[in-house]
This record gives structure tokens, C-alpha cells and sequence, in this order.
């Protein structure tokens, strides 16, 4: 009280301050920042660093320089950099120069020219309400043995050498 004796005093609970926290501006994770983890918001992110583990928002913006190796699950998701893994939004907007390797549940999307994506893209009714899953990778069990036979007899040694190896025909 001694700085300013006229400021109401806070509510305990603090329910009014979160509210007023909640209307600031995206936590932003810049360029030199690297977290091994997962990142949860219920506001906006704008990631310019590098994420190692899944994020999960209301809105997300991966810049130019950020990279994301996991899940990228909010309602809007604005790709600018790369993302290598899969992506569940509402609204997905992959910008020219962005980097997108894994499937892209959403219900629009919009591509610009110059973005690189390797995955599906499904469309779906409501991807926030669908969990991911690792797509089956088959085993080299699962894969028949070919066939090595070519439907004739190859003779044991060939009646003849190619040129230039300094092989003598074979006389019968």
C-alpha cells in the first residue's frame, strides 16, 4: 500500500485478473527458444523457435523460422515454417516456403504456391474431436518373398561372354 494507497484491493480468487490476462497479445516463443515438451494454450501461439513434443492451441502460427516435430492441434493453423507431423485444425493455411511433413485433418484449408507438404489431406466434419494415430508401418515380415525364378533354365555357365572381357566362346 505504499505505492498507491487509493488501488482497490484484488479480488482473492483472482478470477478478474485471469480474465484480463486472457485478452493479452500470443505467447510467443521466439527464434532462440527450444522446448522439449509439449505446449499447451488456450490463446495464441506464435512459434518462431523449435518444439519437440505436440502443441495444442485456439490459434497457432509456426513463422518462418520455427519448427515443430509432433502434433499441431488447434482451431486456426498458420504455416510459415515447418511442421513434421500430423495437423488437426478447423482452418489450416499453409504459406509459400512452409514445410508440412504428416497428414492434415482439417475442415478447410487453403495452400499457397511454393508450400511443401508430404501427407494426406482428409477433410473432416470435426478434426479437433478425432485423436491421431500412427499410421500402420509394415514389417519386413509382412512383405511375400519374391519370386526368383525368371520361367526358363539359365544355363550353369552362358555359351558366350560379353566383349571387351577377354572370355573365349565356349566350343559345345
Amino acid at each position: 500500500m505504499i505505492f498507491n494507497p487509493f488501488r482497490k484491493k484484488s479480488n482473492p480468487s483472482g478470477k478478474a485478473s485471469r480474465a484480463k490476462r486472457g485478452n493479452l497479445g500470443p505467447s510467443i516463443i521466439t527464434s532462440d527458444v527450444v522446448i522439449d515438451g509439449n505446449l499447451i494454450s488456450n490463446g495464441e501461439l506464435q512459434i518462431d523457435g523449435e518444439v519437440n513434443g505436440h502443441v495444442s492451441a485456439r490459434a497457432a502460427v509456426i513463422d518462418i523460422n520455427g519448427i515443430i516435430h509432433g502434433e499441431v492441434v488447434a482451431e486456426d493453423v498458420i504455416v510459415r515454417g515447418r511442421i513434421i507431423g500430423p495437423i488437426r485444425a478447423v482452418h489450416v493455411h499453409i504459406l509459400n516456403g512452409a514445410h508440412v511433413q504428416g497428414d492434415v485433418r482439417n475442415e478447410t484449408i487453403s495452400i499457397e504456391n511454393g508450400a511443401f507438404i508430404d501427407g494426406k489431406i482428409h477433410r473432416v466434419e470435426n478434426p479437433l474431436n478425432e485423436a491421431y494415430s500412427e499410421p500402420e508401418v509394415p514389417t519386413a515380415s509382412s512383405y511375400a518373398q519374391p519370386d526368383q525364378s525368371f520361367g526358363y533354365d539359365e544355363p550353369a555357365n552362358p555359351p558366350y561372354a560379353p566383349n571387351g572381357t577377354g572370355a573365349k566362346p565356349r566350343s559345345e
